[in-house]
């Protein structure tokens, strides 16, 4: 099978057929799903319906049981050869979610490090860049998202909104192709969403590749280019958010926003 390329006009994220058992539990059902570059996918959906299992398998945090997931026209954790798939090394895998930045619902940053530090440490551990570039770098996304002046301070001595922007320069120094972002409000304090969301906005703006779980369905409204309905492991309905949620085909998805909205 050829995989599609990752231009302008072709897909960064192509989904084609996934499937994720977790024993008798059947938490992807043939999920198809094409993300293009510079595009927002939302994807939204009641709880347990695998969204963010979708998340995960597109990152090669979870391995996918059936199907397969292409990332900026890769082949993503198998290489396939007369037709069978065979895992890739660890060490191949690491490289290809490198490309990806994944952002989860906390924060899951080093205590014991202070935000810039925090910010540096993928790119001087991973890719060798000399500190001094990496804490010029980390100082730049900081500014970015708005905490330039809490650089020295520890996760701690920050507020969970501070905390979840901080992941998310961390994230960017990689410089990532593809944002994956899951649940990033869904942790914090209400007054506190608006921070994190404004930067989320600003990355869409900037013209990132991004795929977001949210509950926040003003938000998805307001930044997704390409929303996505999931029930019960399963695509339901998909398209331009103004019509997904103002004038829903499916049945599944009238009810859901029915009671959100």
């Amino acid at each position: 099978m050829t995989p599609p390329r990752s231009t302008d006009a072709q897909p960064c994220v192509h989904l084609q057929g996934i499937h994720k058992f977790y024993g008798a539990v059947h938490a992807l059902r043939g999920v198809d799903l094409t993300i293009k570059r510079g595009e927002v996918c939302v994807a939204i959906g009641p709880s347990g319906s695998g969204k963010s299992t979708l998340l995960r398998c597109i990152n090669q945090l979870e391995q996918i049981s059936a199907g397969r997931v292409f990332v900026l026209g890769e082949l993503a954790g198998y290489t396939e050869i007369d037709g069978r798939m065979h895992v890739l090394a660890p060490r191949r895998v690491a490289e290809q979610r490198r490309r990806t930045g994944m952002v989860f619902q906390r924060f899951n940053l080093f205590p014991h490090m202070t935000a810039i530090e925090n910010v540096m440490e993928g790119p001087v551990q991973v890719k060798n860049m000399p500190r001094a570039e990496a804490r010029e770098n980390a100082q730049a996304l900081l500014k970015r998202v708005g905490l330039a002046e809490l650089a020295g301070r520890y996760p701690s001595q920050l507020s969970g909104g501070q905390q979840q922007r901080v992941a998310i320069a961390r994230a960017l120094a990689m410089e990532p192709e593809v944002m994956l972002f899951d649940e990033p409000t869904s942790a914090l304090d209400p007054e506190l969403v608006g921070e994190v969301l404004d930067v989320i906005k600003d990355l869409a703006k900037s013209g990132m590749t991004m795929m977001l779980v949210t509950h926040e369905i003003g938000f998805a409204r307001e930044v997704a280019n390409h929303l996505v309905f999931m029930d019960q492991g399963a695509v339901v309905e998909e398209g331009d958010p103004r019509d997904v949620l103002n004038r829903p085909s499916n049945p599944r998805t009238r009810a859901f926003l029915s009671k959100v909205l």
